[in-house]
């Protein structure tokens, strides 16, 4: 996923490689020997069956991909029937605890989408299938590393949830749509929807046969720096507090943040980026500083904000987002040139 700007020892040295980055010149996993650390399984000249199921499942997940970020749907409000993943559930619910209500645990009116994993485990599924107007008991068992309410993880509790309505997605097909994507046919973009599902496909098969047997603590420290410069941003703009105050507020330290972050969320990142990179650099692929900063300057076209500058973008996502950018459709696309479809 990204690879960053080169040392320019002379003009000639710059002009003649065309700003080419070398790997000591990026900036993850830079000093990593990926050859040590990971397990690559077979990435060359995988079979892909389009006509398969498991392929189906990738291509349904991209259609529906499409469809959600481009909100290419309509919500209908209804008072009966089940309700079903992917419904906006609105809800009454009170949480107990030995029979006694818990801080924090009841709302009103509350809108839920199933499927999004905003609540603790089991919380939704146990919506699914309920009848508009119902009221349910779902007994649940609060995670043991919750940490918005210490005293309650690991606890067994009662949701009691009442079910008011529903807004169901209604959702666009494809020939209603392929024209906002700039496709100029529904075929054209039904192509286009195969190849990245081809693509994803490619890249959990290789996921999955691949085994990370370490985790770089500089890459650790430099995807962490990038998250918590991000974190720090958003809290000062939206809500005018201090980095500190807010784990103040969560009740955590920062050693304990930084743990949660790095186990939930950036090692996952991490096996990704290794995996990738580990035959970036196999199959000694090049990029460019110019390949990184066209992607940050596309990133700047996109926000389309007078005060957004390339300088910022860098500091919001972290400059090896983009690097990371580049390295990842450069690899996506090597495995996908070099797989056989049928």
């Amino acid at each position: 996923m990204k690879r960053i700007i080169c040392t320019l020892l002379t003009a000639a040295v710059f002009i003649s490689m065309l700003a080419g980055c070398g790997g000591k010149d990026r900036i993850l996993y830079k000093d990593a020997d990926l050859s040590e650390i990971v397990k690559l399984g077979e990435y060359k000249g995988l079979p892909v069956d389009t006509s398969s199921d498991t392929f189906n499942e990738f291509y349904e997940d991209v259609l529906n991909s499409d469809v959600e970020n481009n909100e290419f749907y309509t919500l209908e409000t209804v008072t009966e029937g089940k309700i079903e993943d992917g419904d906006i559930a609105n809800i009454d619910y009170t949480g107990k605890k030995d029979g006694v209500a818990f801080e924090g645990g009841t709302a009103q009116a509350q809108d839920l989408e199933i499927g999004s994993n905003s609540f603790i485990d089991g919380f939704e599924d146990g919506l699914i299938g309920v009848e508009i107007g119902d009221t349910v008991d779902l007994n649940l068992t609060f995670p043991e590393d919750y940490s918005n309410s210490p005293e309650l993880a690991g606890e067994d509790v009662v949701f009691t949830v009442k079910v008011n309505s529903a807004q169901k997605k209604i959702v666009q097909t494809p020939e209603d749509y392929y024209s906002k994507l700039s496709f100029k046919s529904v075929s054209e973009y039904n192509a286009d929807v195969r190849k990245r599902a081809a693509e994803n496909y490619l890249v959990q098969t290789v996921l999955a046969n691949s085994e990370i047997q370490e985790y770089p603590q500089e890459d650790i420290d430099i995807i962490y720096n990038s998250t918590k410069n991000a974190v720090e941003s958003t809290l000062q703009e939206q809500y005018s507090i201090d980095f500190e105050t807010y784990l103040n507020t969560v009740g955590q330290t920062e050693t304990d943040y930084k743990n949660e972050l790095v186990e939930s969320q950036i090692k996952p990142a991490m096996k990704v980026q290794m995996v990738l990179y580990a035959i970036l650099d196999k199959e000694e692929i090049e990029f460019t500083k110019d390949e990184i900063n066209a992607e940050i300057n596309n990133a700047v076209k996109e926000i389309n904000n007078s005060s957004v500058t390339a300088d910022t973008i860098k500091e919001t996502y972290g400059e090896y987002y983009f690097e990371e950018m580049v390295v990842t459709n450069k690899v996506i696309d090597f495995l996908y040139q070099n797989a056989k479809l049928s």
